[in-house]
């Protein structure tokens, strides 16, 4: 089961980006979600609607 929340140290590996890209291309849109008094995570499924969106504007069908 995965959890829910996703660190912010982790957020840009989930995605498959380094951390410089997440910040200025996903963060900025994203819900931020205070854990502890320094922790700072973001919502799995929000994260996984990023990509969502990423994919139907970016994505390209290989050729055959």
């Amino acid at each position: 089961m995965m959890p829910r929340l996703v660190r912010f140290r982790d957020a840009p590996a989930y995605l498959g980006m380094d951390r410089n890209r997440f910040n200025s291309e996903v963060r900025p849109f994203l819900t931020r979600i205070p854990i502890g008094k320094q922790g700072l995570a973001f919502d799995r499924l929000e994260l996984d609607a990023w990509v969502e969106d990423y994919v139907s504007r970016n994505g390209r069908r290989p050729k055959a």
